[in-house]
């Protein structure tokens, strides 16, 4: 496994209008660790998501991937680091198969009639999302069913390993138990800690603070745009976190 860090920002900062939405955020994720990123609505959350997924560029402030600084302007431009990211709408298609979402956008072709590139490669697509989800030890009772047909866990962990197939660095999980039942989010919370234990760096940005403190190595909190808590999980409880996203304590857990 490699070591050291897998994505990170230091003081960042971003404004929109007179809006300032991050002033001094900075976060650490490293490689085979999950870091969970914990704030109350308008704390700057889905702002700094933004920023290491390369759709916002930072006011002020760095983004390093595998301990280097980068310059983002897209989505595109952290995949191109390996950093991938499991949306809180999943952006799967409902209508396609579990081999077909997984390749959605990186299709597998082979050669057509005098070596032209006209056909998909479905058993090698199918092959590499079966090991895929068997790394991940996810089991589904088919890969061609299509994915409306599955449960709301399992379409998450369809999710969780497609970002993973095409990551080698990082995997950015918004609200990934958001809509799922207890056992279903328990799944997930184990799913993500294999792939940390897999090598990958992950950052998960939350409200179910109970269940992702107790799975998570190190917790970060903002709060009015700002890092507030930077600390080990088992350091923490679920009222240390709540007192400091709604303001109080700052400077006693800091």
């Amino acid at each position: 496994m490699r070591k050291g860090s897998a994505i990170a920002a230091e003081h960042v900062g971003k404004r929109f209008g007179h809006v300032e939405a991050l002033r001094d955020a900075s976060i650490n994720v490293d490689y085979g660790e999950v870091v969970a990123l914990f704030g109350d609505n308008g704390a700057g959350k889905s702002t700094f998501l933004r920023v290491l997924q390369g759709i916002h560029r930072p006011d002020s402030g760095q983004v390093t991937i595998d301990g280097k600084p980068v310059e983002m302007s897209s989505v595109r431009d952290a995949q191109e680091h390996g950093v991938d990211t499991v949306h809180q709408d999943l952006s799967l298609a409902p209508d396609l198969s579990v081999v077909d979402n997984m390749f959605l956008g990186h299709e597998l072709m082979r050669s057509g009639p005098l070596g032209a590139l006209g056909f998909l490669d479905r058993k090698q697509m199918a092959e590499r999302t079966d090991a895929a989800l068997r790394e991940l030890s996810i089991a589904l009772p088919s890969l061609n069913v299509p994915v409306s047909q599955l449960s709301g866990g399992q379409r998450q962990a369809i999710a969780v390993a497609r970002a993973v197939m095409w990551s080698s660095t990082a995997v950015l999980l918004d609200e990934p138990t958001a809509a799922l039942g207890a056992r279903q989010s328990e799944l997930v919370c184990s799913m993500m800690r294999r792939v940390a234990d897999a090598g990958r760096g992950v950052l998960v940005v939350s409200h179910d603070l109970p269940r992702i403190l107790a799975m998570a190595d190190r917790v970060v909190v903002l709060w009015r745009g700002r890092t507030a808590i930077d600390a080990p999980a088992r350091d923490l409880t679920v009222p240390d976190v709540v007192a400091t996203m709604v303001g109080y304590a700052q400077e006693t857990l800091a």
